[in-house]
């Protein structure tokens, strides 16, 4: 090979590797400048102005967390297909209320029929207790708690988060309803 064909082969790989690093400079660049989501940020849901927009709002639960419960928010709240509010914890659990102004949907009492239901007493109420935590898949109904309301519907909190987190949504949903219902507050 002479020379002057090895001058090129050369200037190819230089320019090939010349290339390869402008290209990865131009990406470096891209990436550097280019605006991604906070990773922190949440898409949290008022749901109180969702429940004060919905019919018949004086029916339906609507919890108040005090400064003391730590950091609570919902990430989704609406007629689903009556009423619901998906909560993430403090601790990041997930804890959902489910509110039926009649009977159960027949996803969730599908949900509750795998399992043996146990009385228990949260705040002087006797709810009914669902631990589906030792099936293989329980999904987010690990822990189900239910209550036939004073308007007759049925209230179901339930999720993967702590037991005690989910005593104590249910304890406020269930307070927010008997305060509408009786005026008081």
């Amino acid at each position: 090979m002479s020379s002057a064909q090895e001058r090129r082969n050369r200037q190819n790989v230089f320019t090939l590797i010349g290339a390869l690093l402008a290209s990865f400079g131009i990406v470096l660049v891209i990436v550097v400048i280019s605006i991604r989501p906070n990773p922190t940020s949440r898409a949290e849901v008022d749901w109180h102005s969702v429940h004060n927009d919905a019919p018949n709002s004086v029916l339906l639960v609507d919890p108040t967390f005090a400064a003391s419960d730590g950091d609570w928010w919902a990430y989704r709240a609406g007629r689903n297909p009556e009423w619901y509010i998906g909560f993430v914890t403090p601790t990041s659990g997930f804890v959902v209320v489910h509110e039926f102004l009649a009977d159960v949907s027949p996803e969730v009492a599908e949900v509750l029929d795998d399992v043996t239901a146990s009385p228990i007493v949260i705040d002087g109420s006797m709810w009914t207790r669902y631990d589906r935590s030792e099936l293989e898949n329980p999904g987010n109904y690990r822990h189900v708690y239910e209550i036939t309301l004073p308007s007759g519907g049925i209230l179901i909190v339930s999720g993967t988060a702590a037991v005690s987190e989910i005593e104590l949504v249910a304890s406020l949903a269930l307070e927010s309803v008997n305060v509408q219902v009786t005026g008081e507050g």
